[in-house]
């Protein structure tokens, strides 16, 4: 019996006992094995999460950061559900289908196929995104490099807050410690480390998080390198980490400034890393990622400044670009990935760097979504970086995607996105 639908975000499939998490309290006691049901699940959460049979939140979606590495962690989750916290009984036994989205009363079993293909290579480099380091070494011999080395769950691992690392003087090692880890794994294949990335409201529940504001929507607020350089000590440590990396002989990573929305703050960015001695450009390669309209349309600017590669996030742009929260569950209807203009503005965006011979990659949800990835492999990006376990199905249907560009005989100038 179905006790209440939400959003899947993976393959995964939990049975436990339901524990509501109502105060940080209730996530010290979580033993392990339960499912764990609350309103909003953030960040800083996560390091209590990975032992859990499941998770169900009543807000968010499939695109949210905690969605995303719990799917990594292969935790069974479900978000969005709108009223999990009071349709779910304190400890009654559920079965959390994290494919279908379906809770169900009691044990559930279902059978899950296996893929036993053997390994696609295409020409379209497939890369892969990174939340947690100890997984490196299983998927890098299955993945190019690494689009995206997201290092904030490394940091909210700590329980503190990156200010409080840094004035322990521990920030910089942190960061090292996780990126050295993906490095050594991925070698020589390219790594590319994204500074930091996190809303507001994820780092209030951290050590030291009470310095942060109180923001009514934290996605369209103080985060993304606009937040860092607020506070250049913080993004000097995260520089210094990666330098501390090549002068240790490490000669395969990457930095890439996210949620650009003007091209100051990429220049800013740069310079920064010029005072710590680090050459943008020369000896190590730079990027953005673009995630607004904003850069969409001034992206000359930033190709005239220097770009080594860019990536592409499909999930902000369509948030900024369609004025809706992407963690919405009232507006979750009216957030659309494919809608027309993020459409027209992705093609804008690998055209250009197509011209410019810029690789262009497409990181987050959108890479591991097989319909975007088919549109995205016809229009011409260079590279895809989905998520670990959807790795051997991308490479497949990127190859099958490059034999139907190719026998069509790139005749066709229409591009427009079928599901």
């Amino acid at each position: 019996m179905i006790i209440i639908r939400g959003i899947g975000t993976g393959p995964y499939v939990g049975v436990g006992c339901v524990k509501k998490i109502k105060n940080d309290e209730d996530l010290l006691n979580l033993k392990g094995g339960e499912i764990v049901v609350v309103s909003r699940a953030s960040r800083d959460m996560l390091s209590y999460l990975h032992h859990a049979g499941g998770v169900v939140t009543d807000y968010g979606g499939l695109t949210s950061h905690v969605a995303i590495v719990l799917r990594e962690m292969k935790v069974p989750c479900v978000v969005g559900t709108g009223k999990g916290t009071e349709k779910l009984e304190e400890g009654t036994i559920v079965t959390v289908d994290g494919k279908t989205g379906n809770i169900y009363r009691g044990f559930m079993e279902r059978e899950g196929k296996h893929d036993t293909s053997h390994v696609y290579y295409p020409a379209t480099s497939i890369k892969v995104n990174l939340n947690v380091p100890e997984i490196a070494w299983k998927v890098a011999p299955r993945a190019d490099g690494v689009g995206s080395i997201r290092i904030e769950n490394s940091i909210i691992r700590t329980g503190k807050h990156p200010q409080t690392l840094l004035e322990e003087g521990r920030l910089s090692k942190v960061i090292a410690d996780s990126v050295r880890i993906i490095a050594d794994a991925f070698h020589p294949k390219p790594v590319w480390f994204r500074t930091f990335d996190i809303p507001t409201d994820e780092l209030k529940r951290l050590e030291g998080g009470k310095i942060e504001p109180d923001e009514s929507n934290p996605l369209l607020g103080l985060r993304g390198i606009h937040k860092d350089l607020q506070n250049p000590e913080i993004l000097k440590a995260e520089f210094e980490a990666i330098s501390k990396l090549m002068d240790a002989g490490y000669d395969n990573i990457g930095i890439k400034i996210p949620l650009v929305r003007d091209i100051s703050e990429y220049i800013q960015a740069k310079n920064i890393m010029r005072e710590i001695g680090l050459r943008p450009h020369r000896e190590l390669p730079v990027g953005a990622s673009i995630e607004t309209p904003s850069t969409v349309f001034t992206l000359d600017d930033f190709i005239a400044e220097g770009m080594d590669f860019v990536t592409l996030g499909m999930s902000d742009m369509a948030m900024c670009a369609l004025a809706v929260d992407r963690r919405g569950v009232k507006v979750a209807k009216n957030f659309n990935l494919t809608h027309p203009a993020v459409l027209r503005m992705i093609e804008i965006v690998i055209e250009k760097c197509n011209q410019k011979g810029i690789e262009s990659c497409i990181c987050g949800h959108a890479g591991s979504d097989p319909s975007i990835v088919r549109w995205l492999v016809e229009t011409g990006i260079s590279s895809i970086s989905t998520n670990p376990d959807q790795i051997l199905k991308i490479r497949k249907v990127v190859d099958i995607a490059e034999k139907t560009v190719i026998q069509r005989g790139f005749t066709s100038k229409e591009k427009r996105f079928t599901k």
